[in-house]
């Protein structure tokens, strides 16, 4: 058995899939210590047996396969890593440990990572752009997640330390605050409780997308929806999932093309600021208080200026592509929804198996 389990929640857009890729590619060298990382991607579907009823029946099966990989393991440290986390219940995870990993209870550690407020809203917006969730302007996404508390924080890290008290680590996504100002880095510092370890260099994945790059992606979702409407089919839970793999299996060749590699990345509109500042003061006051020794959240909010612009930044491909480039994406575009609508299951596996080689191809 494992001698400690290290449980890796996330967030979503704060490093996560570089420190899974340098745990999928041992890209470390940890000086008399062993870890055992029982997947060959991530956690995500585990993580998502708590949060989607139509993963429930899941469950057992994924958490039991992770349970005999680490009892059969005499490494360390054992690691469970899904950003997915973050959208789950606290009180329902540990539900799970005590029916489904016992012998961990008292032998665990979780660890999570939260991105300032303004760089939060600019991540998950292209984020969301590339998975096909958001259609309007960021303005109106901006809006949307004032309204629905998306990025307070406070209330969901306050509740995961209820739940695991000392057991659980917040660490500021800033890269000041970051051991040798990188997530991966600091991450096994976190683990290990040490510094004599290195990591490979050129580990960094699923870098933010340009504003070309974010343009060509609302390309490849719009012909989605008009292969969804053409055939009258309806979202489902299946098909959500597999047109979020479209969007990163997408975006990964659209950047491993070089196509939009040069433009500009999003920014926040200049006339936001003060919007965004009023809005999140409390609650990056509030988690610098609770959790941090210095304020990373307020510095972070009071310099928002360094991520505007006063530019408009059009999100129309023919703005930076030529026509040719345009039909070229919309063909494929058909090509992969087509694919998709007729087994969303499937394609959802293929897609990650199709980033899990092109993740091995990059050693």
């Amino acid at each position: 058995m494992i001698k400690e389990l290290i449980v890796h929640l996330g967030d979503t857009k704060t490093g996560s899939t570089s420190i899974q890729r340098a745990l999928v590619q041992k890209a470390y060298e940890l000086p008399g210590t062993r870890i055992c990382y029982p997947t060959s991607n991530n956690h995500i579907a585990m993580a998502k047996t708590l949060t989607r009823k139509h993963r429930l029946a899941e469950r057992g099966k994924r958490f039991t396969r992770i349970n005999t990989a680490l009892q059969q393991s005499d490494a360390d440290y054992g690691i469970v890593s899904a950003e997915h986390f973050q959208f789950v219940d606290p009180e329902v995870f540990a539900g799970a440990i005590a029916e489904f990993w016992p012998g961990f209870e008292d032998r665990l550690r979780l660890v999570a990572y939260v991105r300032p407020h303004a760089d939060k809203l600019l991540s998950s917006f292209s984020e969301r752009v590339k998975l096909g969730h958001v259609k309007g302007s960021f303005e109106a996404f901006v809006d949307g997640m004032s309204d629905n508390r998306g990025v307070d924080y406070m209330p969901r890290f306050e509740k995961w330390r209820a739940v695991f008290g000392d057991r659980f680590t917040l660490r500021p996504f800033v890269r000041r605050e970051l051991h040798r100002e990188d997530a991966v880095a600091d991450f096994f510092r976190v683990v290990l409780g040490r510094e004599d370890f290195k990591v490979s260099e050129g580990i960094s994945a699923n870098t933010s997308l340009t504003v070309p790059q974010l343009a060509l992606l609302r390309e490849v979702h719009s012909v989605f929806n008009k292969r969804m409407k053409g055939q009258g089919r309806k979202n489902t839970p299946h098909i959500t999932e597999a047109r979020a793999a479209l969007g990163r299996i997408t975006s990964e060749q659209i950047r491993e093309a070089g196509l939009g590699n040069t433009g500009q990345k999003f920014k926040i509109p200049a006339r936001l600021a003060d919007r965004i500042q009023t809005r999140y003061r409390a609650d990056a006051d509030a988690l610098d208080r609770a959790f941090f020794s210095g304020t990373p959240m307020i510095d972070a909010l009071d310099t928002i200026e360094t991520m505007t612009t006063t530019k408009k930044q059009n999100l129309n491909s023919r703005d930076y592509f030529s026509a040719d480039v345009v039909s070229s994406i919309q063909v494929l575009a058909e090509v992969l929804s087509g694919m998709l609508l007729a087994k969303p299951e499937v394609f959802t596996t293929l897609a990650g198996k199709s980033r899990l080689m092109l993740t091995d191809g990059q050693r």
